[in-house]
């Protein structure tokens, strides 16, 4: 009788060949060849996006002298949508010191972000990254992704997955 069962030497040689094909591809969000993942330190990529008014921004260009967040984030992530407004309070209370929050909704159409943002009860600009190129261009495989960006337009954090409350307040303090 033949076994239905998988080898660990098995498995571990299909998840190297999966994660070879994965990493050779192109897909917006992957590494590209030649291409270094961003870290702490580095520049951003300068990108131009859309607002929900239809106002182009440029990233980093539009906020230097600024803390600059920058939060990437669609409407089915439940941890994006928990802490956008926690977001929102840390904007209200530090936008006057410098701080510019900017949401980067990932591949959504305008109407549905725009909705999201309203029941959300964010204020702060939102912007749509409907191609997901910016999200390539920032390495984003998966939200929520954010990146701390100093007044000099440095990359100071970067948080892969959520974070509290108090670690985005610490963060943030840290640079203004």
């Amino acid at each position: 009788m033949m076994s239905h069962t998988i080898s660990k030497h098995t498995f571990r040689l299909a998840a190297a060949a999966f994660l070879a094909f994965i990493l050779g591809s192109n897909a917006p969000g992957v590494f590209a060849a030649g291409k270094a993942p961003l870290r702490v330190g580095d520049s951003p990529p300068k990108i131009a996006l859309t607002n929900l008014n239809g106002f182009a921004v440029r990233i980093p260009d539009d906020f230097r002298g600024k803390v600059l967040i920058l939060h990437f984030w669609t409407g089915g992530c439940s941890s994006c949508r928990e802490e956008m407004p926690a977001m929102e309070k840390l904007y209200g209370k530090y936008g006057r010191k410098g701080l510019v929050i900017l949401a980067v909704n990932v591949g959504q159409r305008k109407e549905t972000v725009q909705r999201l943002v309203k029941d959300l009860g964010v204020s702060y600009p939102v912007l749509l990254d409907q191609d997901r190129k910016t999200a390539g261009s920032y390495d984003v495989v998966g939200v929520p992704r954010t990146y701390m960006i100093d007044r000099k337009g440095v990359i100071r954090y970067k948080i892969l997955g959520s974070a509290s409350d108090e670690m985005l307040k610490k963060q943030i303090l840290s640079l203004l």
